[in-house]
């Protein structure tokens, strides 16, 4: 059904159609979203679409918000989703940024919304639904593939396969516009923000903004499900996450480091040739070249500091009692001998298992 804007409307549409007035779009946005805000999203928009390009975006568990993603890309079409009805709210925040709604559509569980704003027609498709595995491919058929993939406070998603799904189908060379960290992501590149965009002045979401850029497309997504859930855990192992990188750990990593690099093994066997070079690039950078990181050594100064950013983010010290528990843990430096022999150890039974790649 579509809804003609010919004579007086309802008091949220009118609202919509309020001209611009002595103020421009940045003006607007720093007015409602805070100057701070609106710097962050300038800074994205210079990295995702500084060419002003017709972009599309995608957009789960938005809520009403189709102001942050309109600062950060400047996209011509936004495909919102969520489980409860948000049009409304939608029509009213796009005229608090000056934007004039030119035609309202509503289907069944659907409604777009055509506008004008900053110079373009643009458009919003509000999906109203919750997704889910029975459904997320029917959505993503219907959508169709995206230049940008943003998230925002989404509080999860239901399920890891369902978020792959979401990133498997951002277009390659595409950017993922985040706010939490998915470095270990194959087939992400993360972009380079200003390192003030992660400090405690610009909170974004539940943390900070990240924004990466899809390198390659992978094809086969249950099999690099599979592929990144095993890589995270044995780039953890790597790294002492798991017992730290003390003598004890040393003597028990062989057999336990060993066994999980072959089962990795067989998982990269199966991914499709096109995709093997840059995943195997990934794999040797993480598992072989690279120093140990200390943020991922079990119980290290910088490892109880990255849990407790993590845990603040979620909101997880719901008492100062919480916290100071917490902080009771005794944080444990690990020397450079220790990092040093741990790593030896870890390549040497890589070499063993991935035999010809060094």
């Amino acid at each position: 059904m579509e809804k003609k804007l010919t004579s007086a409307s309802s008091g949220s549409i009118h609202e919509a159609v309020i001209p611009y007035g002595p103020k421009g779009v940045e003006g607007r946005l720093a007015d409602l979203l805070g100057e701070r805000r609106a710097e962050l999203h300038r800074a994205a928009l210079k990295i995702v679409n500084a060419e002003n390009r017709n972009l599309t975006v995608f957009y789960p568990s938005s809520g009403p918000d189709v102001m942050h993603a309109l600062a950060a890309a400047r996209a011509t079409t936004l495909h919102l989703a969520d489980k409860d009805q948000h049009t409304e709210g939608i029509i009213k925040r796009i005229g608090d940024i000056g934007g004039r709604i030119q035609k309202l559509s509503y289907s069944a569980n659907k409604s777009e919304i055509d506008f004008e704003w900053d110079g373009k027609d643009r458009k919003v498709i509000f999906h109203h639904i919750e997704i889910d595995k029975g459904n997320v491919d029917k959505l993503l058929a219907e959508v169709g593939q995206y230049d940008i993939y943003f998230e925002k406070k989404s509080q999860g998603l239901g399920s890891p396969e369902i978020v792959e799904k979401l990133v498997g189908n951002l277009k390659t060379g595409g950017h993922a516009i985040l706010d939490y960290e998915a470095e270990r992501h194959i087939g992400f590149e993360k972009e380079k923000l200003d390192s003030k965009y992660e400090g405690a002045n610009y909170p974004y979401g539940n943390g900070y903004m990240r924004i990466y850029r899809k390198r390659r497309n992978v094809a086969a997504a249950a099999q690099i499900i599979h592929f990144n859930e095993e890589f995270s855990d044995v780039v953890c192992t790597r790294n002492g996450g798991d017992s730290g990188v003390d003598e004890s750990a040393l003597r028990s990593l062989g057999a336990r480091y060993e066994a999980d690099l072959v089962k990795l093994k067989a998982l990269y066997d199966a991914i499709p040739e096109e995709e093997k070079a840059g995943v195997r690039a990934d794999i040797a950078k993480e598992l072989h070249e690279n120093e140990i990181d200390r943020s991922l050594v079990l119980n290290s100064p910088q490892n109880i500091q990255k849990q407790i950013e993590f845990l603040r983010e979620k909101r997880a010290f719901s008492t100062p009692e919480a916290y100071e528990l917490f902080m009771e843990r005794k944080a444990q430096e690990p020397t450079e001998q220790q990092l040093k022999e741990f790593r030896n150890e870890g390549n040497k039974i890589f070499k063993k298992v991935f035999k010809d790649w060094v």
